[in-house]
């Protein structure tokens, strides 16, 4: 008779232990931190030349050595600047909610 009894009783703790223990039966959620790669975008101010015309009166000499004065268009460069936009990637991090199977015994011991 105690033989069986114990039998019983360690048949009802394996059945216990593999049901709330083991198998895992209830999903828990659990925050955790990602990484993930961004773009970031910034702005660089870059050189350009541009040639801009003015106009000048020269004197220049005639046939008869008089001098006359004239317009004549000349050009120089001006080295202007605009803002050119570039990107780079940068690592970030955000928090996730992640899921997983757990136990019952762990599920309940969790909260």
């Amino acid at each position: 008779m105690g033989n069986k009894l114990a039998i019983g009783i360690g048949a009802a703790v394996l059945v216990f232990v593999i049901l709330f223990c083991i198998i895992p039966f209830k999903q828990a959620s659990y925050t955790a931190t990602e990484s993930y790669q961004d773009f970031e975008t910034y702005y660089v101010s870059e050189p350009y030349a541009v040639r801009i015309p003015y106009t000048v009166n020269k004197p220049i000499a005639t046939e008869n050595e008089d001098t006359e004065l004239r317009k004549v268009t000349e050009y120089r460069e001006v080295t202007m600047y605009k803002d050119v936009p570039k990107q780079i990637a940068v690592w970030k991090e955000r928090p996730v909610t992640l899921y997983k199977n757990v136990s019952m015994l762990e599920y309940l011991l969790s909260y």
